[in-house]
């Protein structure tokens, strides 16, 4: 910018006024944020005002919420709105903003309003007690995106109106004064183009009424409160449900003819809980299930009605968490008697140093179809030491195995940490399946080669070893959101 504007001679010349306005506007729309580009008007005359012509607002965190409306204000003349982007630890001003934006948005256009409170960093107890205002959702009529996280403020719906336009809408940290309207507002005849719908960590809403046409991926997260559900979505393909009914008995009646991905991380009882008509169910995803724990546990008997309920299913996929301290805890994968029938078993296992082979040959006594097995180890090496030999967790029947596992033929191992156990259970695993043809090893981080990596396997298997360079984390696959604000507008 600064040699376009020195003139041929060595003068100062304004070289920048003669490009094109649609050129100006790229070069803005590249900067991170809206404050950075109004202040380019100092660089020339022509820039003076280009900034409000742009089709994007953008205010990355932490911003001034203040500042949105002035920017709303001065960008009135513009273009309409293809993308609000705010993010902030406050919220002055946003009720007025939110009903501008709501009108000033194109069709398709975007909106992501992130707040952050303090409170929200040191727990949701204090976070309720910081929300100091009350917040009203417009009605977005032209808006394809809209994600709004309120940091626990008190949000009231809006009683009509229709999101004509709205295909994904993703509620965060709030607190729903009217929480009987949402279903309503979030069914077919209000949102007849919804496709993705997200409620997260939210207060209010006690029954739960979805009849959409459209919906194909719902995530319902800590809905503080829920006793009802009711779903009719003939188009779902995917439904995530995590902490909402607590340790109450779930009532929950799920009619989704087309669901392939079924999360569920919750209370379950097949007497209170119906899936009508699911019969192409894919995957199945559940987690923090006690390896070792005590039999009064609140969702361990949940848990295997889960894992007996549905017959048959393509990719199991569970997440098993392990006591550091096994002495004062019994083992509790015995009372897994039955599983699915299934094609890939994919475990997440947090062992805090512990050992494998127990639990997961047990799983695999239940799988006597698997064609393959995928591990992903979360141990922190630094903090999840290994366990003592005579640890309780290598002293387990079920160590040693008396089955085969004819058709297992894919093995892949993640944050192989190169424990002793750990190549224990593998040898393990080649005795139970001789048909393995292909075993992928990678190195946990701060794991150490081993030549006795390279003694592992059988001849005629595919043997691939690859070594991580940072942390693995849980991640399940088919995550059907984005975490952040930021993930969205990439």
């Amino acid at each position: 910018i600064e040699e376009l504007s020195l003139g041929s001679t060595g003068g100062l010349g304004d070289r920048l006024s003669a490009l094109p306005d649609d050129i100006l506007h790229s070069i803005l729309l590249r900067l991170p944020s809206t404050p950075a580009a109004a202040r380019t008007c100092v660089l020339s005359r022509r820039w003076r005002g280009i900034w409000a012509q742009l089709p994007e607002i953008r205010f990355p965190f932490p911003s001034n919420p203040a500042a949105v409306g002035p920017a709303l204000a001065a960008s009135a003349a513009g273009p309409a709105l293809r993308l609000l982007h705010v993010a902030c630890r406050d919220d002055t001003g946003a009720n007025a903003w939110l009903r501008t934006a709501a009108s000033r948005l194109i069709a398709g256009g975007e909106l992501y309003f992130y707040k952050r409170t303090p409170g929200e960093e040191k727990g949701q107890a204090e976070a309720l007690s910081w929300q100091c205002r009350n917040f009203e959702l417009p009605c977005f009529e032209t808006a394809a995106k809209v994600w709004l996280r309120l940091g626990f403020v008190d949000l009231e719906l809006p009683p009509t109106g229709v999101f004509a336009r709205l295909t994904e809408l993703r509620l965060e940290h709030v607190n729903l004064e009217r929480g009987f309207q949402l279903g309503d507002m979030v069914s077919s005849p209000r949102c007849p183009a919804l496709r993705e719908l997200c409620i997260a960590r939210a207060w209010g809403v006690v029954s739960l009424c979805i009849i959409s046409q459209t919906l194909e991926r719902l995530e319902l997260d800590i809905l503080h409160g829920l006793e009802e559900l009711t779903v009719v979505a003939p188009m779902l393909r995917a439904l995530n449900v995590h902490a909402c009914f607590a340790w109450r008995k779930p009532v929950a009646a799920i009619y989704a003819s087309r669901l392939e991905v079924l999360w569920w991380s919750d209370a379950f009882d097949p007497s209170f809980v119906l899936f009508g008509e699911v019969e192409n169910l894919q995957q199945l995803t559940t987690f923090d299930i006690h390896v070792y724990g005590r039999f009064d546990y609140a969702l361990l008997q949940d848990y295997v009605m889960l894992l007996q309920h549905f017959p048959t299913v393509s990719c199991l996929d569970l997440k098993l968490n392990y006591q550091r301290d096994l002495s004062q805890y019994e083992y509790l994968m015995g009372i897994i008697t039955k599983l699915p029938n299934i094609k890939i078993l994919s475990l997440w296992l947090h062992t805090k140093g512990h050992a494998i082979g127990p639990s997961v040959f047990h799983l695999l006594s239940k799988c006597p179809g698997i064609r393959e097995l995928k591990l992903t180890l979360l141990d922190n090496l630094q903090v999840d030491t290994p366990c003592t030999s005579v640890c309780a967790c290598g002293q387990q029947q079920n160590w040693s195995t008396s089955y085969t596992l004819d058709v297992l033929d894919e093995v892949e191992i993640r944050n192989f940490r190169g424990l002793e156990h750990d190549f224990a259970f593998v040898d393990m695993l080649f005795g139970v399946s001789t048909a393995i043809k292909k075993m992928t090893i990678t190195l946990h981080h701060l794991a150490s080669p081993s030549e006795e990596l390279c003694s592992l396997g059988n001849l005629g298997t595919c043997f691939e070893i690859n070594y991580n360079t940072s942390e693995v984390s849980y991640a399940p696959p088919d995550s059907l959101f984005p975490k952040t604000p930021d993930d969205c507008c990439e």
